[in-house]
Order: structure tokens, then sequence, then C-alpha cells
């Protein structure tokens, strides 16, 4: 197996550990947004040797032509494979891990894109001892410790066609990716515990996830696995998740069907479209329904009306029928706001 010093050189002046990089959230998809770094998962002896696995979730087929993956082992390249990252397991032979006797090599597993504008992405392990002329390994050598998963992950609010989440972060991250359908993901600062989407469809239903990342160093990239859920957007904005309504209009808002009645700027009473419509109506023609003196005063309407009784100000003359409709409308407001 040819020494592989100088290659793994030349990858750490390439840049292979730089991160994904995506424009703003609420922003168009990149065109490399597709791709993702590699997850070591395990690293245990066999017959001598060394099993690593890695993956699964690592390229998404067809993103970018001539992608490679090439695992090394301290100065070593095992392996290369130009399948798109179908590859996710090989075992690095006896010979190999005993000529580090003594020492502790890491594994390192890199994704390889070419191109300006595709930086190539690596993970490694924890440094693996290897005791004596033969391989001998302490319980658990080169298990990697595993990066816990971010928690409670929701959405908390939903206006103007894009989503908000939140979650509860496993452990301090370098970093976290936000990913929702069709493919955008977004890499947040490690401490970031929410995120807002880009313009979403009505009644799409999506998949939220999000990932902490750890690192030790320039290959050390760690990966806790997705946190996931999934998203139905309400078809008729501004709902918020869950059913309920957002309230644009404070405590007064109506639920669906309902707008507010307007006998006077200030009646915010929840009624039907036609109801309000009649309110407007009546209140063009009160003028010419009051008898301008009376047992009421001035405000005393010709035979045939009555007060609106709206509130208890309300002398606009109405028929006795949106008189009866006023005053059910006045009983059934707390019903029709939204909670």
């Amino acid at each position: 197996m040819k020494r592989r010093g100088a290659y793994v050189k030349a990858l750490v002046a390439g840049g292979l550990a730089a991160g994904l990089t995506c424009a703003t959230v609420a922003g168009p998809a990149q065109a490399d947004v597709n791709r993702r770094p590699p997850r070591i998962n395990s690293i245990i002896p066999v017959d001598g040797g060394l099993r690593v696995t890695w993956g699964p979730d690592t390229f998404f087929s067809g993103t970018v032509a001539g992608e490679a993956t090439v695992l090394t082992f301290g100065g070593y390249q095992e392996g290369t494979w130009n399948d798109r990252g179908a590859t996710t397991s090989f075992t690095i032979p006896a010979a190999h891990v005993r000529a580090y006797a003594g020492q502790a090599p890491r594994v390192t597993v890199c994704y390889l894109w070419p191109g300006v504008g595709h930086p190539s992405e690596c993970a490694s392990s924890d440094p693996i001892p290897i005791a004596g002329n033969v391989p001998s390994f302490p319980p658990g050598a080169g298990q990697l410790r595993p990066v816990p998963k971010p928690q409670n992950l929701r959405v908390v609010a939903y206006g103007d066609y894009r989503a908000t989440v939140q979650w509860v972060n496993g452990s301090s991250y370098k970093k976290v990716l936000f990913r929702y359908d069709p493919g955008v993901q977004v890499d947040l600062p490690g401490n970031a515990t929410k995120a807002t989407t880009g313009t979403l469809v009505p009644g799409k239903t999506y998949t939220f996830k999000v990932e902490g990342a750890w690192s030790g160093g320039l290959f050390a990239t760690r990966y806790s696995g997705w946190t996931e859920i999934t998203y139905t957007v309400p078809k008729n904005p501004p709902f918020w998740p869950g059913g309920s309504v957002k309230k644009p209009y404070g405590p007064d808002t109506c639920k669906q069907g309902y707008v507010w009645r307007e006998t006077t700027p200030a009646d915010h009473v929840c009624v039907t479209p036609a109801t309000r419509d009649q309110v407007r109506a009546d209140n063009a023609l009160a003028a010419s329904r009051r008898q301008g003196w009376g047992p009421y005063g001035p405000d005393t309407c010709k035979q045939g009306y009555v007060w609106r009784g709206a509130t208890p100000a309300d002398h606009v003359c109405v028929t006795r029928a949106t008189y009866n409709q006023t005053q059910a409308d006045n009983a059934l407001a707390a019903s029709r706001r939204v909670p």
C-alpha cells in the first residue's frame, strides 16, 4: 500500500474540513446543498484489522459529477471509491494496523467534490491506541463518543408563508445544520436554537431537520444525526401550527368567517360579512329614519323603527329584525373571537 502522507497534506491545504456554504434561510437553494459531510459511525477491531463504518446520510445521487470517497489511516490512503457515496464501510488490513504499533493514528473519511464552489468535507476519529507489536485494543477503542442530538424540535410560529422552528441543543456544537424540503440546508452557529424557512407552499407537507456538529480539530468533525418533524403548511395564513390562529388584530381577532361589525370604529364584535354590510347601510340611512322630535328627543325613530342598541349609545334606527340580530351578535361575541 502506497504511503499517502503527502496526499493528506495536500488535502489539508485544499481546505478539506470546510462546512457547507448556503445563502440565508430565506434565499434560494444553492447548487451544492444536497451534499453533506461524512459521519464516522464506528471503528472496531476485526481479525487484527479495523472495521470502519460511516454514513449513510452522505451524498445525494446526481448532485455533482466526479464525487469520490477517500479513507485514510494515519499516513496511508486505504481506499478510494468513485461511487457517489455508495460505499459506507471498509476493513483496514491487520498489517496496516500493526505498522502503527505504539502509536495512536486517526481514521479519516473524506468526500471530495471537484470544481470551484464544491469544497471537500472530512471527518476523523479520535486517536486509536495500538499497543505492542500486534493489534491490541482496550475495550471500546476506536468507538466514537456519540454526539447528542438536538431535542424538542417544533414549529413555534407561522406567518407570511414562513415557518419558524425551535429546538434544544443536546451539546455544545461547533455548528447546527438546518434542513427543510426540497433539499435546502443552512449552516447555523453552534449556539443556534431557532431558524426560519424561506417561502413555503400552502397545503404542502415539509420535513424539517436539525443536526448538531461537534469538532475537536480540523478533521475531527462528528454529527449527531438528524432530529426531524413533519409540518403541513396551513392553506389559509396567518394560521399558527396546531390549528389555532395567529392574532394579527390583537385580542379582538375574529375567527375565520367573521369580521368586525363596526357600528362605530371601536365596535369589534365579530359578525358575518352580510351583517356588516347591513350595518353600513343602516348607518347611511340613519338620518332619514329619525323623526327629530318625540318622547326620546331628537333620536326618536319614525314609526316601524327602533334603536339598534349595539351599545347603550347606539341610537341608529333599524328594523325590529335588525335589532334582534344585533342583540344575538352581542351575546355570541366571545365565541366568535380567537381564544
